[in-house]
């Protein structure tokens, strides 16, 4: 389904994403996978008691912030910042009985040069939770991909993107510089609400962080940082099902997917994206939140960043920032398209800081997922550019202790 998916889309990056460049003169990060050896989780009690989790690095004050033009985006190496990105996976595709329709997807800009979001407003049926129950509607497709990540200092937000690979950001797994000093217990509820753990919670088996966040070492300033995310590996419930078969699961993508610059967006480099995340300070953090609206490129302290406005704080960092977020896509006729960049559910980012006044001026940033000075490669792998291509094929390449076989080949990295 996925391999028919990216053909019909048509998508140029994946086929270049087979050849692997050589690496550039710039410093390459050498991260590497982190296994659990106790694989313990936290208690259903921990779980909802644990309080939202800040960035421990000091937020910044930009008032006089600029988002970047199209002109000033530059490129790493040979082939740099051709956009792309991975399909996602629902737990049902089935849109008409029309098998192209089925491929249509909504358009995330056109030649107006305007980027926007358009979505049929359906939802994807579940029996987890009673459909009179407030809790329905974050356990449905694709909301049941997002939940609360767990662990020893408090709790964050993470997203699937892969069968059993979730996102989420690299201060949720470690501070700044701290070596190998990690948390621990993660455990990811998805759709959690109010202490109902509809898909239950899951137990980490390994995972990758940037070697330049362990270190101390990567671009930026304060909590602003070229790559402040982490992938997480999932293991298998007691019934040996992977979590994304029961919940599904989104698409990533790099160097900045979906965004567009033109004359009507004052030539900045903008795009519609949708931000999810469990915030301490809305519903005590047991509440999915979602906010949407126009999201801008720009450079803090040569740290690649992307900002948008918003209410969500501490406990929302790791929760994902979504080009064409939405479960059913129409039916086109009339000669109607798909138009430009426009794959479903697409994650380009997640939280990463805001400043530290939760009423002014209502701000967040996310590190772009994007080719730069730490991950300059055009391609890793099969998993696409930058860091985000980077961080899954060292996870999904890596094989678990005994076996000949790696994670991708086992199933998980789907």
């Amino acid at each position: 389904m996925h391999k028919f998916y990216v053909l019909a889309l048509n998508i140029p990056v994946l086929a270049a994403s087979l050849a692997v460049l050589p690496l550039p003169v710039f410093a390459q990060n050498r991260d590497v996978v982190i296994v659990n050896k106790s694989q313990a989780r936290l208690s259903d009690e921990q779980i909802k008691n644990s309080r939202a989790f800040k960035n421990p690095l000091p937020s910044l004050f930009l008032p006089n912030l600029a988002p970047e033009t199209g002109a000033a985006r530059s490129s790493l190496v040979p082939g740099a910042g051709t956009k792309g990105a991975i399909p996602d996976n629902p737990e049902d595709d089935t849109v008409s009985n029309d098998p192209i329709a089925n491929f249509s997807v909504p358009r995330a800009f056109g030649s107006f040069g305007v980027p926007y979001t358009s979505k049929r407003v359906s939802h994807l049926p579940t029996s987890a939770v009673s459909s009179s129950s407030n809790a329905y509607l974050s356990a449905t497709y694709p909301y049941s991909t997002m939940g609360r990540l767990s662990f020893n200092a408090g709790h964050c937000s993470a997203t699937l993107i892969r069968r059993s690979v979730i996102v989420t950001a690299a201060h949720c797994v470690q501070d700044f510089g701290s070596g190998s000093n990690l948390y621990t217990n993660f455990t990811f509820t998805p759709a959690y609400y109010y202490g109902s753990a509809p898909y239950g919670s899951w137990s980490w088996r390994i995972l990758v962080r940037p070697s330049s966040w362990a270190n101390g070492t990567d671009t930026g300033s304060g909590a602003a940082r070229n790559n402040d995310l982490a992938v997480i590996l999932l293991n298998k419930n007691s019934q040996g099902q992977f979590i994304g078969d029961i919940t599904g699961y989104l698409a990533y993508g790099w160097n900045n997917y979906s965004f567009v610059s033109s004359s009507r967006t004052g030539n900045l480099s903008v795009a519609a994206l949708t931000t999810t995340g469990y915030p301490g300070l809305l519903d005590s953090g047991s509440i999915l939140q979602r906010t949407d609206g126009p999201s801008y490129l720009t450079t803090v302290s040569g740290a690649k960043q992307i900002y948008q406005g918003s209410n969500l704080t501490g406990g929302a960092s790791g929760g994902a920032w979504i080009a064409n977020f939405g479960y059913q896509n129409p039916v086109f006729s009339g000669g109607a398209n798909a138009g430009n960049s426009s794959l479903s559910n697409v994650v380009v980012g997640v939280t990463s800081w805001g400043t530290a006044d939760p009423n002014n001026p209502k701000d967040n940033y996310s590190s772009q997922f994007a080719q730069n000075t730490q991950y300059p490669n055009s391609s890793y792998g099969t998993y696409g550019a930058g860091n985000i291509g980077s961080l899954l094929n060292t996870l999904c390449s890596s094989k678990p202790s005994g076996s000949s076989q790696t994670y991708q080949q086992l199933g998980y990295c789907n």
